[in-house]
């Protein structure tokens, strides 16, 4: 439940991408507290810096940058940090390699 409002909050801010034959459009996927953060532009960092300071303040939960991946797809610059989520060239997002 406490996760719900964070969710909104992305999907009101964040650039949208298609998923899958249906062309379902989203920002982030998330199954209990495993939550996954689509990013197709540097320009959202700073929008989920705030959100997850937002979050992170009112719920008193933490990112758990240990437990945290990033991948670069395609041309993105791995110069540009998120959130200080090391880069990997391969990850599992809600149990899928």
């Amino acid at each position: 439940m406490c996760l719900n409002q964070l969710l909104c909050t992305l999907e009101n801010n964040l650039a949208n991408i298609e998923i899958g034959q249906r062309r379902i459009k989203t920002t982030d996927v998330a199954y209990t507290d495993d939550v996954t953060i689509f990013v197709t532009s540097p320009t959202d960092i700073p929008k989920i810096q705030e959100a997850l300071h937002c979050f992170e303040e009112a719920s008193g939960a933490k990112v758990n940058i240990g437990k945290s991946r990033a991948l670069a797809i395609g041309p993105w610059d791995t110069a540009v940090r998120i959130v200080d989520i090391p880069y990997h060239s391969e990850a599992n997002i809600l149990g899928f390699h």
